[in-house]
């Protein structure tokens, strides 16, 4: 038998073990082949990752979306937006996962469209890859999804949005920081800082007064990016606040978004000394 011939052999046999690893009973097992057959077997593991994309474990559908993602854009994708119309819910939600990770700007409509969906594991993966897709075109459907009757999908919508940082959303997200979640007010505030929209102010002045530290934190960076001199007073006025979040107070973030708002006025200041 010629040598080339015994190598491919070799390759579908190492292939079909893994694939049937992909059925063993140790969670472990599954996803170190899933993570291996994509390198192994290139578009040919397409089937079987497909499969185990409706895994038990989250961590094999993981591996098996990221090995799904590395396939090479065309094949990826074709095999992805497939497996995003299955009628299993941690298939489509994985799928979601998948397309998030390759990025592709072909997948925001297919996407938008899985929003509808009933489960809400597959709407939370939505959001998050349209935040890593990071189109424009997704904003509405963001927008809408912050309404969701689930918390973990609002925060999500709202953290896409912060990536994407468009100014339509500024007002749904202001809205936000009213959320009976804690974790979407959170998310929320720090989504406005990003937008770098004034138009967010009078929202995040309101949540600098929220009940949890981590809101305030991130209400008081928010306000260092967009605000202005007439937030100093009540920047101040959280210059005692000793409640830490990330390790460090509050007070320290509140200090550091008066000298950046301080900064800005000086600048502004001097362009138009300059002019005249």
């Amino acid at each position: 038998m010629p040598i080339w011939r015994k190598v491919k052999q070799k390759k579908a046999e190492e292939i079909e073990r893994l694939a049937r690893s992909l059925e063993d009973s140790e969670a472990r097992t599954r996803w170190e082949a899933a993570e291996t057959l994509g390198k192994v077997a290139g578009p040919k593991a397409g089937p079987a990752l497909v499969k185990a994309l409706s895994d038990e474990h989250p961590f094999v559908r993981w591996k098996a979306g990221e090995a799904l993602a590395n396939l090479g854009a065309k094949k990826a994708l074709d095999v992805l937006l497939e497996a995003l119309e299955s009628d299993q819910p941690l298939r489509r939600a994985s799928a979601a996962d998948a397309l998030g990770q390759l990025g592709d700007e072909r997948a925001i409509d297919p996407l938008c469209q899985a929003l509808a969906s009933g489960s809400e594991w597959v709407r939370w993966s939505v959001v998050e890859a349209l935040g890593k897709v990071g189109d424009r075109r997704a904003v509405p459907y963001l927008v809408q999804a912050l309404g969701d009757e689930v918390a973990w999908v609002r925060r999500g919508a709202a953290e896409a949005l912060g990536k994407i940082g468009d100014p339509q959303a500024v007002s749904s997200l202001a809205h936000r920081l009213n959320d009976e979640s804690v974790l979407v007010r959170r998310s929320a505030a720090r989504a406005l800082g990003l937008a770098t929209e004034s138009g967010a102010i009078p929202a995040l002045r309101q949540a600098l007064s929220d009940g949890d530290a981590q809101v305030r934190w991130h209400a008081v960076w928010a306000l260092g990016q967009v605000g202005d001199e007439q937030d100093l007073s009540l920047l101040e006025q959280l210059l005692n606040d000793e409640s830490e979040t990330f390790h460090k107070p509050v007070r320290e973030a509140a200090q550091r978004s008066i000298d950046r708002i301080k900064r800005r006025h000086r600048l502004r200041l001097g362009r138009r000394r300059t002019r005249k």
